[in-house]
């Protein structure tokens, strides 16, 4: 064949660099591809275009609707569906969120349009795809169990019997809508009964759970009820609505203990923020808020954008251009992460750091910043707790009345803490006022904490930042004091830039650059901004590290401005958007705990006249993951001792109801929850869209409607942007599946001819009725948020599209603390001002009151949970352990205090046994969680031994999890660029407590995964993507004896690996400083004060990447399992490149290309 000029393809391919080993030509001019300047029209012979018709007629539609897709990643996008002959074929993207408006004329502009990923666009491949619930199943021994009238299960080896021990071996059936949920509601009378009074806490008791458990109980088996509403503000009716279920269950406690309402109790709501990991746990510490988080077209304002720990570029995919708008408009990015990913690409600069060493960067930064006066003294003085006097004999905080004889508190009532943020009489008094030197009178005075910015200045205190003296208190004893201030000039000694750089391996040079960059940044008037995220939060000491990065800000005043701020992004938690008050009504609250014995059942009561009451109370999932306990600790110093506030003492758990989560699936420690844990519960339901292991592994699989089959109204809102949206399906369902809310009304109505009290599905009236609008009313009707929207407007368009508006905050964009720095209300911590210190006992006791770096408790080569400090202030109690103790609890609570060059010198126990990889665990771009996880073109996408044909049948699916790994580190272990490798961590408990390889369970649960080189990870550090489909005993099975070596079950789930799991090197850490009965903040979804525990808020945040691996090869990657992965021999793959190769990415082709295009066209 010869092209127009006279040449060959042969000789034009060649030229054209083909025969170099690549596939692209990027260097060629358009003009080597034009025909002759002399030929004539060229549509005189222009072929048939009938064929366009079929092309064209693949995108006609019969109809299409408006849908909000809503997993936990924040950004509720809503999507068009086009259906035709009854069937989605294709998604589309909305472009009108310009339109978008609130009840006060204010609009969303244009610059957020578009807002889609692909996620959205193959949404309809799950709901038509083969691993759909289709309809109820039960799990054969458990209806034995039921049918046999509920026997014992400590009696008789009852639960071998009934495979309470071998759920993943045991199969389901199907079964009707009307029977299941009799069987539900008669499981529930059942265990509420068996568990209730005496003779429950005594078989409790025998079953081996702590008195401390069993005295949370309270006397009633209602209170081993445990529900999961999964990230509900993703749904808040159905998904939220799990806990006004749970609520109810304080009818059937009245019922079966016969006691009033006032003594009933419910059962207990688990969290999903703190769940996840997601939360910054330092937050509260700080500013007392949950988290700060801003609408995301904030980022555009920042003139300096620091990730820290946050992939802004793969896990905020539909709003990421935002932070790249900062760029155009002259801001810089700077990335803190140990590997060189996707955020460093678009960086100025990009600083590796060591894992879980984060804060002791800030503190570095902090140090340089106040050795070079570099802070802005007017905000220190007037927002921080800088200036407060602090008792070096106990470490608090000096306090009025301490100071000053019959001491009476000036705060007004009409002030910002009572009027505006909800404090009590009772709870000022518990926290009472502090003390700061004042200059003017050279004194101490009074300050309370409405005392802050200006109102700081009318009172003309200027408190002094640097001292020390000696004060007489009331009772006639002196005591030395000190600013807080000076304090930090003590403390910050040990963070010197040379002892900074071998603590974090972060060249000194970006360290000094990152803290004159910050200053010089503010000085100039551009706000600074820090975004951490997962790459934080997942480890065992964010709490230090959140707190941390507070600190420049505090020091520059980059708070409360736009653009400016500490933020954190994971799930979609926000149920704080939806705030109640006393002036706007109960909130979110009037919804998931109206009270159940008194509704509100005329459907024309506004939402602000529900009276709720919560029988329920929050837990943490994370005691569950830890064997269904909490923290206690056989000590030397003090025998037994129990780390676990009363705030947040969990209950035994023995029925487990869940939606919208894949909950054992992204469980730490999974294998030990199916091995060790579920075996005590008594009843699992798990309420999904698709088939998982979750639902694999429940007694009970109930299949809910997606997104896109809502047969009645949902709404959702986002942390991070300001979008109101109300939305139902658009095709009916496929199969027998129901709303979420539907479900559990109809769990209601079956509770109710269970027991006879109609008072269960009165408290479901409407949604029975076919009315779930009202409800939805009076949410908005009751929340401070949404106060005077009518549901009927929304939906109708008079805010935009139909179905949503603008949220009612203050400013657009959301700024968290514009009001304390604009208005001068105080911060939600007990001073009213932002905190570096903590002086409450716990942190105290922990050595923690100061900020400090800790090193890890596994993840670490040195000591393993030491504090790296001298400071004389810090006190922390050792509890008599030694530093060689193992066991993970005596790790998680010894505090040793130690200088660096003492860590530095130590060694941890597991780095010597040759488990000396980090294993991080980041999201994925191609899922959200473990959602998508069934869906071909992700998995493909989602690892580079994606391979629709799956020649290698080795492969579990089309596609298959892999490990990246330092090539150099892999070559050292004999581990060719494809193989196959086990992952192991900590055998004393994983992959599950008392694993022994012979037990067959072993090989399902040991990671087995393939490697890819990958030079952007350091040597000791390899990252394995969160959450995919784990294995389970029915697909490694199915992956074993089926012909093609799918591991896909019979059931219809799909895993994504064929041994193994993320899971099977993580576990459950109980960090104490998240478990503290003191801790003073703001209550979540009411404006109001707390203390201590409350779910997703201050209790424990789970760390996935706590830990430490060793890789061993287990199969080459070569076909078969003989030789190497045919792609790493081509001198094309990472860390591999051959001379071609690495030309290439040197950008030589580029002007090779071009000479040989002008060569060949002057031929």
């Amino acid at each position: 064949m010869h092209t127009s000029n006279g040449h060959t393809r042969r000789e034009f391919l060649v030229a054209g660099g083909v025969a170099a080993g690549t596939a692209s030509a990027l260097g060629w001019p358009l003009r080597a591809f034009a025909e002759r300047p002399d030929v004539g029209n060229p549509l005189a012979g222009y072929p048939a275009r009938g064929w366009e018709k079929i092309y064209r007629d693949q995108y006609a539609y019969d109809s299409r609707f408006s849908w909000v897709c809503s997993p936990n990643d924040t950004h509720a996008c809503r999507v068009l569906a086009y259906v035709r002959n009854g069937v989605i074929t294709r998604m589309g993207t909305q472009y009108d969120y310009e339109k978008y408006s609130d009840l006060y004329g204010n609009h969303a502009t244009a610059n957020w349009n578009p807002r889609q990923c692909a996620k959205g666009y193959t949404f309809h491949r799950i709901v038509y795809g083969p691993y759909r619930l289709k309809y109820p199943i039960v799990r054969k021994g458990w209806k034995e169990w039921a049918d046999a009238g509920f026997p014992d299960l400590d009696a008789d080896g009852n639960r071998s019997k009934y495979k309470f021990d071998a759920r993943g071996s045991d199969v389901h059936v199907r079964i009707s809508w009307d029977e299941i949920l009799r069987y539900i509601a008669k499981a529930y009378v059942n265990i509420a009964r068996t568990y209730s009074g005496a003779p429950g806490a005594e078989k409790l008791r025998k079953q081996g759970y702590p008195e401390e458990m069993i005295a949370e109980m309270g006397g009633a088996g209602t209170r081993t009820f445990k529900m999961r509403g999964g990230m509900g503000l993703l749904g808040v009716m159905g998904k939220y609505g799990m806990y006004r279920l749970n609520n109810s269950m304080a009818i059937l406690d009245a019922i079966v203990r016969k006691v009033k309402p006032a003594e009933a109790k419910a059962g207990r709501n688990w969290s999903n923020y703190t769940w996840h990991g997601d939360q910054a746990p330092g937050h509260p510490w700080v500013h007392g808020l949950q988290t700060s988080d801003c609408d995301f077209n904030d980022l555009r304002f920042s003139k300096l954008i620091i990730m820290n720990g946050k992939n802004l570029v793969e896990n905020k995919l539909p709003d990421s251009h935002w932070f790249i708008e900062c760029m155009e408009r002259g801001g810089r990015i700077v990335v803190i992460a140990p590997e060189y990913g996707a955020p460093s690409t678009k960086a100025d600069y990009w600083m590796p750091i060591r894992p879980a060493t984060d804060a002791a960067l800030w503190l570095g930064v902090t140090r340089l910043m106040l050795d070079q006066k570099w802070y802005d003294e007017t905000f220190v003085k007037q927002f921080t707790d800088f200036p407060l006097l602090v008792r070096l004999d106990n470490l608090k905080r000096l306090r009025a009345e301490e100071l000053i004889g019959g001491y009476k508190s000036a705060m007004s009532k009409d002030g910002a803490s009572y009027k505006v943020q909800g404090l009590t009489e009772e709870q000022h008094t518990r926290i009472g006022d502090r003390v700061v030197w004042d200059a003017k009178t050279n004194k101490p005075v009074a300050i309370t904490r409405d005392d802050v910015g200006k109102h700081l200045e009318k009172k003309g205190i200027d408190p002094v930042l640097d001292g020390r003296w000696t004060l007489k208190l009331a009772d006639g004893s002196e005591v030395e004091v000190a600013t807080l201030w000076s304090l930090y000039q003590v403390h910050l000694k040990d963070y010197d830039l040379d002892s900074v750089v071998e603590i974090t391996h972060c060249p000194k040079a970006m360290i000094e650059r990152l803290a004159r960059d910050i200053w010089e940044t503010t000085q100039n008037g551009g706000p600074v901004a820090i975004h951490q995220g997962e790459g934080i939060n997942h480890w065992f000491h964010a709490t230090e590290a959140n707190r941390a990065a507070y600190l420049p800000l505090m020091l520059t005043g980059n708070i409360g401005r736009p653009g400016a701020g500490c933020h954190t992004w994971a799930g979609n938690y926000k149920a704080a958007l939806f705030q109640g008050s006393k002036i706007a009504g109960p909130g979110f609250k009037g919804w998931v705990a109206e009270d159940p014995f008194e509704p509100s059942l005329d459907e024309k009561t506004p939402g602000k006249e529900v009276h709720a009451h919560a029988y329920t109370k929050d837990e943490e999932p994370a005691y569950w993951n830890h064997g269904d306990r909490p923290l206690i600790v056989e000590t030397p110093k003090y025998g037994r001792r129990c780390f676990t506030g009363k705030t947040h003492m969990p209950t035994p758990t023995k029925s487990l109801h869940f939606t919208n989560v894949n909950l054992f699936n992204n469980a730490k420690h999974c294998y030990d929850m199916f091995k060790n844990v579920n075996p005590m519960i008594e009843m699992i339901i798990a309420q999904d869209i698709v088939m998982t292991s979750s639902v694999q592994y429940a007694d009970i699989g109930l299949p809910a409607n997606s997104w896109v089959e809502f047969e009645g109204l949902e709404i959702t809102a986002s942390c991070s942007n300001p979008f109101l949206q109300i939305w139902k399906g658009g095709i009916k369902p496929i199969f027998e599946s129901r709303d979420d809310l539907a479900i559990l009304a109809g769990i209601a109505k079956a509770l109710s001819e269970e027991t006879g009290d109609r008072r269960f599905a009165d408290y479901f009236k409407f949604e029975l009725e076919g009315k779930r609008e009202v409800y939805v009313q009076r949410l908005l009707d009751s929340c401070t948020t949404t106060k005077g929207y009518k549901l009927d407007d929304i939906l109708a368009g008079k805010y935009g599209t139909p179905g949503a508006a603008l949220m009612l905050f203050r400013t657009y964009p959301r700024i968290p603390f514009w009001e304390q720095v604009h208005e001068s209300e105080p911060f939600h911590t007990d001073t009213g001002r932002l905190h570096a210190y903590a002086d409450v006992p716990e942190a105290i006791e922990y050595g923690e009151n100061f900020i400090v770096h800790r090193e890890a408790p596994e993840a670490t080569p040195f000591l393993p949970n030491a504090i790296v400090s001298t400071n004389p202030y810090i006190r922390p109690d050792d509890y008599g352990l030694s530093a060689d103790a193992e066991h993970w609890d005596e790790r998680t609570v010894r505090n040793l205090k130690l200088s660096w060059a003492e860590v530095k010198r130590s060694r941890n126990f597991l780095w010597e046994k040759g488990f000396q990889f980090y294993c991080v665990t980041p999201k994925t771009r191609h899922r959200v969680h473990s959602s998508w996880s069934n869906v071909d073109w992700h998995m493909i996408y989602d690892s580079n031994f994606g391979d629709p044909q799956r020649v290698d049948k080795r492969a579990p699916y089309v596609g298959e999890h892999q490990l990246h790994m330092n090539p150099q580190a892999a070559r050292d272990l004999g581990i060719q660029n494809g193989d196959y490798v086990y992952v192991d961590a900590n055998p004393a408990d994983r992959p599950y407590r008392g694993a022994d390889p012979s037990d067959p369970f072993y090989k399902v649960a040991r990671c087995m995964v393939r490697v890819t080189y990958n030079p952007a990870y350091p040597y000791s550090v390899v990252m394995m993507k969160h959450a995919p489909y784990v294995a389970t005993e029915k697909s490694v099975k199915a992956h074993e004896t089926r012909k093609d070596g799918r591991a896909l079950c019979d059931d219809g789930y799909q895993a994504n690996l064929r041994y193994g799991s993320q899971q099977s090197v993580t576990r459950n850490w109980h960090m104490p400083m998240h478990q503290t009965d003191t801790l003073f903040h703001k209550a979540k979804v009411f404006m109001g004060f707390l203390f201590g525990g409350e779910a997703d808020n201050h209790a424990v945040n789970t760390v996935p990447k706590e830990t430490l691996v060793r890789v061993v090869k287990a199969e080459d990657g070569g076909l078969g399992g003989q030789g190497v992965w045919a792609p790493a021999t081509t001198g094309l793959t990472p860390g591999q490149e051959n001379d071609v190769m690495q030309r290439y990415l040197a950008g030589g082709f580029v002007g090779e290309f071009q000479s040989a295009a002008d060569e060949f066209l002057e031929d």
